[in-house]
C-alpha cells in the first residue's frame, strides 16, 4: 500500500512538473516570436532624443522647484 502511494505521488510530481515546463518552454517561445514581430513590423516607436545641452540645467530647476514646494507642503501641514 505504501509503495502505490508513494508511486502515485512521484507519477503526479512529475507530470506536474513536465506540465510546467511545457508551458514555460511555449511561454519564452511565443515570447521571443513576438518580439521578432514588433522588431520586423518596426511597431516600436523611437522616442526623439531630448537635448543633452540643456537637460541638466533643466533638471537642476526642476530639482529645485520640487524640493522647494515638498518643504512648504511640509511646513502648512505641520501647523
Amino acid at each position: 500500500m505504501q509503495e502505490n502511494l508513494f508511486g502515485q505521488g512521484l507519477e503526479l510530481m512529475v507530470f506536474g512538473m513536465g506540465t510546467v515546463f511545457v508551458f514555460l518552454v511555449l511561454l519564452v517561445g511565443a515570447t521571443r516570436l513576438l518580439s521578432l514581430l514588433v522588431e520586423k513590423l518596426d511597431l516600436v516607436d523611437a522616442a526623439p532624443e531630448p537635448d543633452r545641452a540643456m537637460a541638466p540645467a533643466l533638471d537642476q530647476r526642476r530639482l529645485v522647484a520640487v524640493i522647494g514646494a515638498a518643504i512648504q507642503q511640509h511646513r502648512r501641514h505641520r501647523r
